[in-house]
């Protein structure tokens, strides 16, 4: 998936490339972006049982990414606005015993700040992002041989950030598209729960991780 994924920023990359072969120019007043594509998790697990399935371990910390920004410029650039972003990752291990899986998803939302420069045939960007994440993780286990069943669910917010790098090719005036690498991270608070601890002796845990998305927007 991943070596798919890379395969299709470079291709974009190629073609957008080659439609805007002269150097990008013109004022920017406001920028829209969409964008998704991979998403990777490198902090604490969140589950003391995930330590007895190295599959599922790998499997929930590899999951996507979706997101949206609108960005006013104060300068010519600068630029200040809000951004919204939604990860998910999922993970499931079967054996003769138990059935288990794990759904976690994040949202965000919170103003942002960013700067800009045109540079060759694109724009080139940074933006980051400081606050509020809701994170929501679901756990399920069933043993196989009874049916028995047992599901819990951890719904907390916490504060949160994002920083994006972007380059983004210029096809004609408005449209702007091209590949995005981000930085996400966030604390949880486990509300003392011994069910999501990763450390018994810790009150939470660290969420963070990185995002490779193919971003498309206008600019005007």
């Amino acid at each position: 998936m991943r070596k798919s994924l890379l395969m299709m920023l470079v291709l974009l990359s190629c073609l957008t490339g080659g439609i805007s072969a002269k150097d990008a120019s013109g004022d920017i007043h406001a920028l829209l972006f969409v964008e998704g594509g991979y998403s990777h998790s490198f902090g604490d697990l969140n589950s003391t049982w995930s330590q007895y399935f190295s599959s599922f371990q790998r499997q929930l910390r590899n999951g996507y990414s979706v997101q949206a920004a609108a960005l006013g410029c104060i300068t010519q650039n600068a630029c200040v606005g809000f951004v919204v972003w939604k990860k998910g990752f999922s993970a499931s291990d079967d054996d003769l015993v138990y059935s288990t899986t794990e759904d976690v998803d994040m949202k965000y939302i919170g103003p942002a700040l960013g700067c800009h420069e045109y540079f060759g045939p694109g724009l080139l960007g940074l933006y980051a992002s400081a606050g509020y994440t809701r994170y929501s993780d679901k756990y399920v286990t069933q043993t196989s041989r009874t049916g028995e069943w047992v599901e819990d669910r951890f719904v907390t917010g916490a504060f949160g950030y994002l920083i994006d790098m972007k380059y983004l090719f210029c096809i004609g005036k408005y449209v702007v598209a091209g590949p995005s690498i981000g930085y996400y991270g966030f604390r949880v608070k486990t509300n003392n729960d011994p069910f999501w601890r990763v450390d018994w002796d810790a009150d939470c845990f660290r969420v963070d991780g990185f995002n490779i998305t193919g971003c498309l927007g206008v600019k005007f």
